[in-house]
């Protein structure tokens, strides 16, 4: 009788500390594990909860098994680089359909998969995310897995779907490269030409001709690319497109958004 009341208490405490770390109450959490030192659950919880609240693995995994174990692991193979086993072992917890989701979690889980260029898992457990919560906190990370994935229709798609959420420059400029490679050139020039936080913008033709002077110093651009400046290199990468070289257009533009990705998930 006293063991199932404690067990009662335990799932009740552990209730408690999800409720907190899913709404933000990361402090709250910690205090609470200082009180159940021997509840593992609880203890793996208050990890992940210092871990938003510091954003660094600074202290040693508590021991113990939980459903969370996985979520710990990750977090410290990530934090030693070891990227592929933190995947796995955050598969691990994906695939256990009765593992909960919130929004810190996907979020962990999505700078922990960027780092690994896993796009694919990263698009899957944005979507189980919005599905579960019809929640688009995650528009523009699902929209870069899908570009990196070479899927450029449903790049539109998203697009399309979430035009006031995507109101975003880099973002632009990546649908602009897909339908660019869907030979739909008419439409990505318009994109080109309305890139947010651009106004009076010329014709694409004029574009063109504006970029004539880079162009034809691309040469020595490329040799010293390594030491130009954001703007710079944006303007190479202009070049090519209005230039037709779409293929060093899009590697262009692909290696200013690694600089997206780190702000928007801070990898």
């Amino acid at each position: 009788m006293a063991q199932q009341a404690t067990q009662v208490l335990n799932t009740s405490i552990e209730q408690e500390a999800w409720d907190l770390y899913e709404v933000g109450s990361n402090e709250d959490v910690v205090v609470l594990a200082k009180r159940h030192p021997e509840n593992f659950y609880i203890q793996h919880l208050s990890y992940l909860a210092l871990y938003e609240l510091t954003g660094r693995a600074t202290i040693t995994a508590p021991k113990g098994i939980s459903s969370l174990a996985p979520l710990v692991e990750a977090i410290q193979n990530h934090e030693i680089g070891k990227s592929a086993e933190a995947c796995n072992s955050l598969n691990l917890y994906f695939n256990t359909q009765t593992n909960p989701l919130c929004f810190s979690i996907i979020q962990t889980a999505i700078k922990i998969y960027f780092r690994a260029e896993a796009y694919e898992e990263a698009k899957t457990v944005i979507t189980k995310f919005k599905k579960q919560w019809n929640d688009n906190s995650f528009v523009k990370e699902e929209l870069i897995c899908t570009y990196y994935l070479k899927r450029y229709d449903e790049v539109i798609k998203v697009f399309r779907d979430n035009m006031k959420l995507l109101n975003d420059s880099d973002i632009h400029k990546l649908v602009g490269m897909a339908l660019l490679f869907l030979d739909r050139h008419k439409e990505a020039n318009l994109i080109f030409e309305n890139i947010p936080n651009k106004l009076n913008l010329p014709s694409f033709e004029e574009k063109r001709k504006m970029y004539d002077s880079v162009y034809n110093k691309i040469a020595e651009l490329e040799a010293k690319s390594n030491s130009l400046a954001h703007k710079d290199l944006e303007d190479m990468g202009f070049a090519y497109l209005f230039h037709g070289d779409y293929a060093k257009a899009e590697k262009m533009f692909l290696s200013l958004t690694e600089k997206l990705k780190s702000k928007l998930c801070n990898v």
